[in-house]
């Protein structure tokens, strides 16, 4: 099937890049979801078990520039989810940059949290677990083989669900316009610089919010581990004071205060380690422990407080996730 050319541009000629169409709008729409679940385009095999939120429908243009895959992509509302066994039984396992053009994606890379508005990316391991909700949304993506992916950012385990927010994104995002606009006429020499161009801004992107070096251990440093140990030992019996922190490790609300600056301040961090806490509860299948039960034992105020925190967090309720945990195999279970 073939899309309308891009409002503008002149036909594609044969020697220019070759650009894959796909699309479901001339489908009724009662046949649209079935119809996109059993394409053999861009892959036969299924990457991402999903369910639509509203009507469905889809158009994708999809373009190979050297090492790396550009993929222009519209789409309505869908819940995703990528489990442990479907990453064992598939072959593809790259890392996607994902550029929201217009919409909102947010939920639960496996374990991180992620919040992904318009014009901002994030960073997509398909080797690892994932499990989100987007809006109706247009975007830009950029596939990159995991080897290649090694060698341009070094290391990936830091790199799954990372949101690169708009002001360093933006000159991924203009490259991506012009290269999408450019790609009729351009001959099919110029596919290996376009793709090199993503791959050196993904880079200077990727620098400006990632540590350049390793943090030194310094006393503050030490007494944040020690905060943190005892957080983590106290989540458990409801409301954790600041001044029986104090007191129980022999420092000043100042210092205390101080040392986690860095974090967005004591309060957060704990707030965030509670939902952390009741994220592993929820996914604890065998205890099946009532939900109000866990919003009590972690320090929430009543149960709609914790829900309202979890979906700002996750972008689901308590209850939609244990209900996504629940589809999945025990061994699948995030965590």
């Amino acid at each position: 099937m073939k899309l309308p050319a891009f409002p503008g541009d002149a036909p594609a000629g044969p020697d220019t890049i070759p650009v894959l169409r796909y699309s479901t709008d001339h489908l009724p729409p009662a046949d649209r979801y079935q119809a996109w679940l059993r394409r053999d385009w861009p892959r036969r095999t299924q990457i991402y078990r999903t369910e639509p939120s509203e009507p469905f429908n889809t158009s994708w243009e999809s373009a190979q520039l050297g090492e790396v895959t550009f993929v222009y992509t519209k789409i309505t509302g869908m819940r995703w989810e990528r489990r442990r066994s479907d990453i064992r039984s598939s072959d593809f396992d790259p890392i996607i940059i994902n550029m929201m053009i217009e919409g909102l994606a947010q939920g639960d890379m496996d374990g991180r949290a992620f919040y992904e508005p318009g014009g901002t990316l994030h960073f997509h391991d398909l080797g690892r677990p994932s499990l989100h909700v987007s809006s109706a949304s247009i975007t830009y993506s950029i596939v990159i083989p995991r080897p290649l992916a090694l060698q341009l950012f070094g290391t990936l385990h830091d790199l799954h669900g990372l949101v690169v927010p708009a002001a360093v994104a933006e000159m991924l995002f203009a490259h991506a316009e012009q290269t999408r606009r450019a790609l009729p006429r351009l001959e099919i020499l110029a596919a290996q610089g376009l793709g090199r161009v993503f791959q050196e801004l993904a880079v200077i992107a990727l620098a400006e919010v990632r540590p350049r070096s390793l943090p030194v251990v310094t006393s503050e440093k030490l007494l944040l581990q020690r905060v943190e140990a005892e957080i983590d030992r106290r989540l458990g019996d409801g409301k954790i004071t600041i001044a029986e922190l104090c007191g129980v490790l022999g420092v000043s609300r100042a210092r205390m205060f101080a040392a986690f600056r860095a974090e967005g301040g004591i309060h957060h961090y704990v707030a965030r380690q509670r939902l952390e806490r009741a994220r592993a509860a929820l996914a604890d299948l065998t205890r099946a422990e009532p939900i109000g039960n866990i919003a009590h034992r972690l320090g929430f105020s009543d149960a709609p407080h914790f829900s309202r925190a979890f979906r700002t967090r996750f972008g689901m309720s308590p209850r939609d996730y244990r209900a996504l945990v629940a589809a999945s195999p025990a061994e699948d279970t995030p965590g």
